[in-house]
């Protein structure tokens, strides 16, 4: 099972625009959200994920086949 099936559909898009590295401001003004409310999805994210930042969450997101790794040459 994978740990992102507990997540809300809206908990999974800021999920996937924080490891696509947007910020809090861009993640608020795309889906019409205060920086306040993004903050808070990301420390839900975290806090059901187990990860304390960006980048572990985008290695579990590539682990579990949510995102696809890129090899920058």
């Amino acid at each position: 099972n994978s740990p992102f099936e507990n997540l809300s559909q809206r908990e999974m898009q800021v999920m996937l625009m924080l490891t696509q590295g947007h910020s809090t401001q861009l993640i608020s003004e795309k889906l019409h959200l205060s920086p306040k409310t993004v903050s808070t999805y990301r420390y839900r994210l975290f806090d059901k994920l187990g990860v304390s930042n960006n980048v572990e969450l985008t290695r579990m997101a590539i682990r579990y086949g949510l995102i696809e790794q890129h090899a920058d040459a």
